[in-house]
């Protein structure tokens, strides 16, 4: 567990003083010994696949909500620490809780190596149903 501590410090017109409160917060234990699989959910914004809670990856970290409190990890090894909530990305902040527990990505989705950095460009291939006809010899639409 990690302690956080809190300190006030009365203003002049009071007696000088210090106040000292402990806060025990149980930080999250998810540790994965390889990067996860990843599914982009929206542009910027990635849930680890099928996991038992929300867990995102926004800017290069992780992002978890348990009871209130927002927490980030730079490593898919650990190393989580307490946010602010206003220092976690707004992307993610306004998901409501639940929405992306157990997700799977679907067979038109892309399961992508934490690795992955998100540019905002869908990068997998498909068939946009358009049609090169001046690779195949031709003249061209529009030209007789």
């Amino acid at each position: 567990m990690k302690r956080l501590f809190a300190a006030l410090v009365l203003l002049p017109s009071m007696a000088f003083g210090q106040v000292r409160v402990d806060i025990d917060v149980k930080l999250p234990d998810i540790v994965f010994s390889t990067p996860p699989p990843l599914v982009v959910v929206q542009p910027g914004v990635q849930v680890v696949e099928d996991y038992d809670e929300d867990l995102y990856v926004v800017d290069d970290a992780y992002w978890v909500r348990r009871d209130g409190r927002w927490y980030r990890a730079r490593d898919y090894r650990g190393g989580w620490e307490v946010v602010e909530e206003r220092r976690v990305p707004v992307t993610v902040v306004k998901l409501p809780p639940g929405r992306y527990k157990r997700w799977k990505h679907s067979k038109k989705g892309a399961v992508v190596p934490a690795s992955y950095r998100d540019d905002g460009r869908d990068h997998r291939q498909k068939d946009r149903g358009h049609h090169d006809d001046h690779h195949k010899g031709g003249k061209g639409k529009g030209k007789k």
